[in-house]
């Protein structure tokens, strides 16, 4: 089994495809752009497309949640990868884990054949029991001592075993928030006992997120009332797990995703803990 699907969701990006042009041609053949059906005749890249119903659309404030399960769907019986169009991939040095240098600086730009050992990689990671999905980390944080971690966080560019879980998507409730959506869908996961693993040695810069004059058409518009909103829906699904930082005045800790407020999270907390709640009850 390998990776057979890369699905790209995109939006008012016809001529500014950075993840689709930045990857290797022996991996765009597997990409599946997930475009809104009003923008579909515009796009003419050769790849396969995935077009969403007409009620996925930017007008309706959940269209990213609900983008992501559709390609959840999709690839419900398959190995896939689920990238941000706006994503580049670097490589970190190997002498913070085993001693030894690999390059002349702490990080480089991936080539080619870097992307598609990552890729080969996480193939392989996927095959493990306990790995449900996987990924490179963000090229922000700060290097680690060991080339991978267990369970913790991931988003922006996931690879995923979708055969692991396909028999309880049904049951996520991965569409109650737009904000922390990511956070969800691997809370969900971890909670039912389903790993996850982030790659130290690859990783990714979302040129969006960090590019203040680079338009984001999900984020744009986004309001710090809403992202609130969103991430009290998130506390009260993983009470203990997903908490909201509030100062000494009781105001959010600034911060976090486009200083919206900082959240802590605990993701090692949250594997099995739904098992656990489960076992609580009827131990009770």
């Amino acid at each position: 089994m390998m990776i057979e699907k890369i699905f790209i969701p995109t939006v008012n990006r016809v001529e500014n495809q950075i993840t689709y042009n930045n990857l290797p041609d022996t991996l765009r053949k597997n990409v599946v752009m997930v475009v809104q059906s009003w923008e579909r005749s515009l796009y003419n890249y050769p790849c396969e497309y995935l077009v969403l119903p007409e009620e996925i659309n930017l007008d309706d404030y959940y269209c990213l949640p609900k983008t992501r399960l559709a390609i959840y769907e999709a690839g419900k019986n398959i190995k896939y990868a689920v990238l941000d169009d706006d994503l580049t991939f670097g490589r970190r040095n190997s002498k913070y884990w085993n001693g030894t240098s690999n390059m002349e600086k702490s990080k480089r730009v991936a080539t080619e054949e870097d992307v598609i050992e990552m890729f080969d990689l996480y193939d392989q990671w996927l095959d493990d029991p306990n790995i449900t999905v996987c990924g490179p980390g963000h090229a922000e944080n700060p290097p680690q001592n060991k080339s991978f971690t267990n369970n913790s966080s991931l988003s922006s560019a996931i690879f995923v075993n979708g055969n692991d879980f396909s028999d309880i998507l049904p049951d996520l409730e991965l569409t109650r928030v737009k904000v922390a959506e990511d956070a969800v869908f691997l809370l969900s996961l971890l909670a039912r006992g389903y790993g996850n693993r982030v790659s130290q040695e690859f990783i990714f810069h979302n040129h969006s997120v960090h590019k203040k004059s680079m338009d984001s058409t999900v984020w744009d518009q986004q309001t710090f009332e809403q992202t609130l909103r969103d991430h009290k829906i998130v506390e009260s699904m993983f009470p203990g797990i997903f908490n909201i930082l509030y100062d000494a005045d009781g105001k959010r800790v600034e911060g976090g995703f486009r200083n919206f407020g900082k959240s802590r999270i605990y993701w090692s907390k949250a594997l099995n803990s739904r098992s656990a709640t489960i076992e609580e009850f009827f131990n009770d």
